[in-house]
C-alpha cells in the first residue's frame, strides 16, 4: 500500500452538483453511491489517498481547510469519490504521506471499511 496527499478535486462550489429535474427523477431510481459525500464536496480542500497493490484507490478522507476529516470511504453509506474512478495512483499528483499519517486521518473520521 502507498499514500498520498492531493489537491485534486477540490474546487467545489456550495451547490454545486446538478439538481434539475432529471437528477431528481434519476435518484429515485438509481441508488447513489455517496449519499453522505452531498452538500460537502464544496468543504474539501485536500484528499488523503490510500492504493491497494494494484495501485487502485482504496480508501479516501477528505479534509477541510484545518485539516479535519469532512467525508471518508469506503463506508457502510459511501462507496468513495476517487474509488469510482479508474485512476490508478500514477494518474494522481500529490505528496507522499506515511502510514501512520493516513491511519490517524482514518481514525479521527470514525469510519469502519466495510465487510
Amino acid at each position: 500500500m502507498n499514500y498520498l496527499r492531493t489537491t485534486l478535486a477540490t474546487d467545489w462550489t456550495e451547490g454545486q452538483a446538478p439538481e434539475g429535474m432529471f437528477v431528481r427523477l434519476l435518484k429515485t431510481f438509481v441508488p447513489e453511491a455517496n449519499p453522505g459525500y452531498d452538500n460537502k464536496m464544496h468543504l474539501i480542500r485536500e484528499w488523503y489517498l490510500e492504493f491497494d497493490t494494484d495501485e487502485n484507490p482504496w480508501r479516501e478522507i477528505g479534509l477541510d481547510a484545518r485539516g479535519a476529516p469532512v467525508i471518508a470511504g469506503p463506508s457502510n453509506n459511501d462507496y468513495g469519490f476517487w474509488l469510482d474512478t479508474n485512476m490508478k495512483r500514477d494518474d494522481f499528483e500529490g505528496d507522499p504521506i506515511t502510514q501512520a499519517e493516513f491511519e490517524q486521518k482514518w481514525t479521527e473520521t470514525g469510519v469502519s471499511v466495510p465487510e
